[in-house]
């Protein structure tokens, strides 16, 4: 069967909507209005909106064969997009290219005989659009998780620099607490107050929000801690039903350097804290998420790589404990 763009809509998560655009199904994990946000802010930001960081087809079916026509646009500052395939949580196929802004190609996956449970992860690098999309099977049910997650944050929420999308650390936290997650990170962002008061249309259980290391590079302390405290009142107000975390920045080798901020890095846990005193936020200190050794980090100092991921995730949702 080829599916219709509302079949592809029951089975997509980690977007706030689905289109077609120019013969194709479009994923966008920001709503217009947040999207229109960041055109003022950062042309370059906004163009970042249009990744399918998180984006993810999750489905029950009895089909032995699924092909579909892909094509990448920009979404980060990476040249490289993969699609990560998993055939009841085993991973069985990666797949894309790298080395191009714009790249396209066909997928051809085969499964096992029998129903299956069926995750397509997108990549966080790419705007990825999908066209003429065939299973050769009856049954196509989509398999929602338990909970629904937002979580917000600079390049290392938004996947930077994951070569299998399903290990950046939103995807293996989303899959930990058995959530379907959108995913708001921006490459290079900082605080940002006005996209925190423009809620989504469905609201989470959980938000996340990840920011601080941009604002210590790039501010000086009295503007970085005003918009923290802003984004946070801004988000206490949209989301007043949801359990919200704040993580504060994890390690990075050159923390101890000069910056407009004023502080060290690691300061920024301590001083999170006080600025969100009064808050119904659950501080986390993300100086206990990753290791402290450049192994871990894609580029050696700030990004964590697919192995850094891990860590991150798997701390984070230990800290989180909202499962017991």
């Amino acid at each position: 069967m080829k599916l219709t763009l509302e079949d592809i809509k029951k089975i997509a998560f980690g977007a706030v909507f689905v289109e077609e655009s120019f013969g194709a199904f479009a994923f966008r994990r920001f709503t217009k209005e947040q999207a229109e946000l960041y055109v003022k802010r950062n042309i370059d930001h906004f163009n970042k909106t249009f990744a399918t960081a998180g984006v993810r087809l999750a489905f029950k079916t009895d089909a032995s064969r699924m092909s579909f026509n892909y094509k990448f646009a920009f979404g980060s500052s990476r040249m490289y997009g993969w699609f990560d395939v998993y055939e009841n949580d085993v991973l069985t196929a990666h797949i894309g290219g790298e080395g191009k802004l714009f790249t396209s190609g066909q997928a051809k996956i085969e499964f096992s005989p029998g129903e299956k449970r069926v995750e397509i992860y997108f990549p966080w690098s790419k705007a990825a659009f999908l066209s003429d999309v065939e299973l050769d099977g009856e049954i196509l049910s989509p398999c929602p998780r338990s909970r629904k997650m937002i979580c917000y944050g600079d390049s290392i929420t938004h996947g930077y620099d994951a070569i299998y999308p399903s290990l950046a650390y939103v995807s293996l936290l989303a899959k930990a607490l058995d959530a379907d997650a959108v995913n708001k990170g921006i490459g290079g962002d900082c605080f940002f107050p006005e996209l925190a008061a423009q809620p989504d249309p469905e609201k989470p259980d959980i938000v996340t929000a990840a920011y601080g290391t941009n604002d210590w590079c790039n501010y000086s302390r009295e503007h970085a801690d005003s918009g923290c405290r802003e984004f946070f009142e801004n988000l206490c107000k949209s989301y007043p039903d949801a359990k919200i975390f704040a993580v504060t920045p994890i390690w990075r080798k050159d923390g101890d350097k000069e910056t407009k901020y004023g502080l060290p890095h690691r300061e920024l846990d301590r001083v999170m804290r006080g600025l969100l005193a009064g808050l119904p936020v659950t501080v986390l200190n993300g100086y206990e998420l990753t290791p402290h050794l450049p192994e871990f980090y894609s580029d050696g100092y700030l990004h964590p790589n697919d192995l850094g991921f891990t860590f991150y995730a798997k701390n984070l949702a230990r800290m989180m404990n909202i499962l017991n």
